[in-house]
């Protein structure tokens, strides 16, 4: 196995939920056992619940939270941190309180693990941009300057010190305002240095869940997202739709017009339990997802991660063995 892997992408990462579902439920924590199962992964994300209320402000059950599940990786295995999410919406405005907390716990995480040469940074958790985002003028966006100051603390600031890795995996737009978020994550991609890597989400496995795309009402997802996100990837810059329409015609032209960052852009593989309790349904689009990104993988350049829930996806559900087949040879294979 260990020639194949030589060709394969050099960053395989695995990202687990950690921590909090809401505020009175905790995900189970992997054992180191669990983690074996994912041999052929090179680290993994410690995430933290996209529910807001499971924390607020307060961070301190997740940093022991990240604490005892980071006692148990593997050896040789890297990780990176989520930050706690952010309360964002269309009317976020710039926090200072937001920026204060989370520059403590990234200051807290990385002063515990300064001296473990297996943490690598830091995941930024929401997945998307709301509100518009200006080209010429991307941190005039609330959201976008709290990305770029906390980039700072984590990759430029000479009082930090901290000097690691800072990633996200957005997702590719879905019902009536996929245009938007498309152009807004991408200008983040291509024209700034916010993060070091952006792993884009297609979508494309959970289409059953929301719906094809519905041009009367203008929900759903475009079918065509797996292809944009190939084609993002492959180019390393990210492409939108032509038009605001209903045509999803891919542009030539990268988001932005030119890609001036030196961001790399890569791929968050997608599955969730449901590939096993619910295999007729979702089987093809799992099959189709790893037809597309198989070359990709294959091919040794790109880096990626699989999102593939929590404890109750990955162990119970199995797909643990979808993701080692993926990750030891980009082969298909249902939990």
């Amino acid at each position: 196995m260990e020639d194949l892997l030589m060709a394969m992408s050099k960053e395989r990462l695995v990202l687990i939920s950690t921590g909090k579902i809401n505020a009175s439920q905790k995900y189970e924590q992997f054992t180191e056992d669990d983690l074996k199962k994912m041999s052929a992964a090179t680290g993994f994300v410690l995430t933290p619940t996209d529910d807001y209320n499971a924390y607020k402000t307060n961070y301190s059950e997740f940093i022991t939270a990240v604490a005892a599940q980071a006692a148990v990786l593997p050896d040789g295995k890297v990780f990176y941190v989520g930050l706690p999410v952010i309360n964002a919406s269309d009317a976020y405005v710039y926090s200072s309180a937001d920026y204060d907390r989370l520059k403590k716990f990234i200051i807290a995480i990385h002063e515990k693990y300064a001296s473990d040469s297996r943490f690598k940074g830091f995941y930024f958790t929401n997945e998307r941009v709301f509100g518009t985002v200006s080209v010429s003028s991307p941190t005039s966006n609330a959201m976008v300057k709290l990305m770029n100051d906390l980039a700072y603390v984590i990759r430029n600031d000479p009082n930090s010190k901290i000097y690691k890795e800072f990633i996200w995996a957005p997702y590719l737009g879905y019902n009536y305002t996929y245009y938007t978020i498309n152009q807004n994550l991408g200008i983040v991609a291509n024209r700034t240095n916010i993060f070091n890597t952006v792993y884009l989400q297609s979508a494309y496995y959970f289409t059953p869940d929301r719906g094809k795309w519905n041009a009367s009402t203008r929900l759903g997802v475009p079918e065509k997202n797996l292809e944009l996100a190939v084609k993002c990837a492959q180019q390393n810059k990210v492409f939108n739709y032509t038009a605001n329409d209903d045509r999803f015609v891919i542009s030539s032209s990268a988001v932005g017009g030119t890609k001036t960052s030196s961001t790399k852009i890569a791929i968050d593989m997608e599955a969730e339990d449901s590939l096993r309790w619910n295999s007729a349904t979702f089987r093809p689009y799992y099959e189709k997802e790893c037809a597309a990104y198989s070359p990709l993988i294959t091919g040794g350049t790109c880096p990626f991660v699989f999102y593939a829930g929590s404890y109750n996806g990955i162990i119970k559900a199995n797909l643990c063995q979808s993701i080692q087949e993926f990750y030891q040879n980009g082969g298909c294979k249902l939990p």
